[in-house]
C-alpha cells in the first residue's frame, strides 16, 4: 500500500531547533538510563551558524516560527543570544521554547529580554517520588520554580506538555488540572510514543486520549475549541471545579496528524528532519551559508515525505530533537 505524503505546507513552516543533545534530567521516555553518546561541543554548530541555518530555511521554505528545544535547551551557553539571533531575522515571527524548566528561574527574565515569546514546560506529574522516578533524579520544587519565573517574566502562555502513563494518569491528571486552574496554565496531554530502548516500557504504558477524555467528561465539562493551524493539539475547554483550563490532545498514537504537519526539526549536529519518525537526515551544516545546491537538496528532501507507517523510532527523543 503507497502512503500518501505528508502536508507540505511550504507557505508556513514551524522549526523544532534542537540547540544540544544534552540534558540535566534522564526522563524514561526521552533517552535510555545511560543516557545517549553526546557529540562533543566543539561538532556543535554555533549560535552564529544556527542562526544562519535558521535564516536560509526562512527564505528556502517559508519557516516562520522557531521552537528551541534539546536535550534540555537551558543548558546551552549563550541561549539567550541565540534568541536574539533568531529575532533578527525579519521572516521569523516568533521564537518559543521547550524546557524541563529546571533552569528556568535562572534564565526567564533574560531570555524575555531577548525576545522569547513563551514557554512549553515538561511536567508529568505532580507526585515529588513518582517525578524522581521518572526522570531519574529530578527535583519536582525546581520545575515548579521555573512555571512561576515564566509566569513572572511574561512567557505566556504557559502550557505544561504532560505525558500519560497508564500506571499514574488517574493520580497525575487531577493534579496537574487543578495547578493550571489556580495558576492560568494550558494544559497538554500526550500519548506515548515509542522511542529507543524504552519501546517495551512505552507499550506497556500506553493509553489513549480518548480514555482519559472519556474520563475526564465523567468529572468536569469538556467543549471543543476552534483547531489552531500552528498547533497539533486538539483544543478544548475543561470546567474543572470552580476553574477552567485549556486542554489540548495531541494523539500521535490513536489519531496520527501527519496530513496537518507543517513541522521540520533541525537536529543538534545541523541535520534537517522531516518527521520525527523518519530515519533519514539532510546534514544542513554541510553546506555553505551560500551555497546554491542546498535549495535543490531541500526540494528533494522535503518532496520525499511521507506519513510514518507507523509512529515509533528506533532513535532516541533525545537524539533527534524533542
Amino acid at each position: 500500500m503507497t502512503r500518501a505524503p505528508a502536508a507540505a505546507h511550504a507557505d508556513s513552516h514551524v522549526l523544532r531547533l534542537s540547540v544540544t543533545d544534552r540534558c540535566n534530567l534522564r526522563c524514561h521516555y526521552c533517552m535510555p538510563a545511560g543516557g545517549v553518546g553526546k557529540i562533543a561541543r566543539r561538532s556543535l554548530p554555533t549560535l552564529e551558524r544556527l542562526s544562519a541555518i535558521v535564516k536560509r530555511l526562512a527564505s528556502e521554505v517559508g519557516v516562520a516560527s522557531v521552537k528551541l528545544t534539546g536535550g534540555e535547551p537551558l543548558t546551552r551557553e549563550g541561549i539567550e543570544t541565540l534568541v536574539t539571533l533568531l529575532m533578527s531575522i525579519p521572516a521569523i515571527r516568533e521564537v518559543s521554547m521547550t524546557t524541563n524548566g529546571t533552569l528556568l528561574a535562572r534564565h526567564a527574565q533574560g531570555l524575555r529580554r531577548a525576545g522569547l515569546r513563551r514557554v512549553n514546560i515538561s511536567l508529568d506529574t505532580l507526585d515529588e517520588r513518582r517525578f524522581a522516578l521518572l526522570t531519574r533524579g529530578g527535583r519536582l520544587s525546581n520545575t515548579l520554580a521555573g512555571i512561576e519565573a515564566a509566569l513572572d517574566a511574561g512567557l505566556t502562555p504557559v502550557k505544561l506538555n504532560a505525558v500519560l502513563l497508564a500506571s499514574s494518569w488517574r493520580e497525575d491528571v487531577p493534579g496537574l488540572l487543578d495547578l493550571a486552574a489556580s495558576r492560568g496554565l494550558e494544559l497538554r496531554l500526550i500519548e506515548l510514543m515509542r522511542t529507543g530502548t524504552e519501546a517495551a516500557w512505552a507499550e506497556s504504558e500506553l493509553v489513549t486520549a480518548a480514555q482519559v477524555r472519556s474520563w475526564l467528561e465523567h468529572h468536569g465539562t469538556v467543549s471543543e475549541l476552534g483547531a489552531r493551524q500552528t498547533t497539533p493539539a486538539r483544543r478544548t475547554r475543561v470546567r474543572w471545579g470552580d476553574g477552567e483550563v485549556i486542554v489540548g490532545w495531541i494523539t500521535p498514537r490513536s489519531h496520527p496528524f501527519c496530513s496537518d504537519c507543517n513541522r521540520l526539526r533541525l537536529d543538534a549536529r545541523g541535520q534537517l528532519r522531516r518527521c520525527l519518525m523518519d530515519p533519514l537526515a539532510l546534514d544542513l551544516a554541510a553546506f555553505g551559508e551560500d551555497d546554491d545546491g542546498l535549495a535543490r537538496a531541500l526540494r528533494e528532501y522535503l518532496g520525499g515525505k511521507l506519513a510514518p507507517r507507523a509512529m515509533t523510532s528506533r532513535l532516541p527523543m533525545a537524539a533527534v530533537g524533542g
